[in-house]
């Protein structure tokens, strides 16, 4: 199984096990961070440790996974979508909407996913 889907198995885990939710979102955060040694410029890989530290509430730790992957070339539009989470998550209201304007002008890769994100929680 390769990481995004080992990951994202971590978080369907998560999602039906409340009790252990941190194990398991630690878990898929462990799983990026391995496979992130050996292909250390892979975007996808780096937006989905994205999504993951937004997850669990690492916004900036998440701002800069994200913005690496930016500077990587990434034209994801769930590393727009997850770097506006973040932002959103340290009360930077401004440029949470210009990323999140971002992401809609973009397509989104099968491989990635975006953060959970409560805009009226916000």
């Amino acid at each position: 199984m390769d990481a995004i889907a080992a990951s994202k198995a971590h978080i369907r885990l998560a999602e039906g096990d409340a009790g252990r939710w941190e194990a398991h979102m630690a878990a898929a955060e462990a799983v990026l961070r391995s496979a992130l040694q050996a292909a250390p410029q892979d975007t996808a890989l780096i937006t989905c440790l994205g999504a993951v530290l937004c997850d669990q509430g690492k916004y900036k730790e998440a701002v800069i996974v994200l913005e690496t992957a930016l500077k990587l070339g990434s034209a994801d539009s769930h590393t727009h979508y997850n770097l506006g989470v973040a932002l959103a998550g340290l009360a930077k209201p401004r440029k949470a909407i210009a990323q999140f304007g971002k992401a809609q002008g973009l397509a989104p890769s099968s491989l990635t996913w975006t953060a959970y994100f409560d805009p009226q929680a916000q």
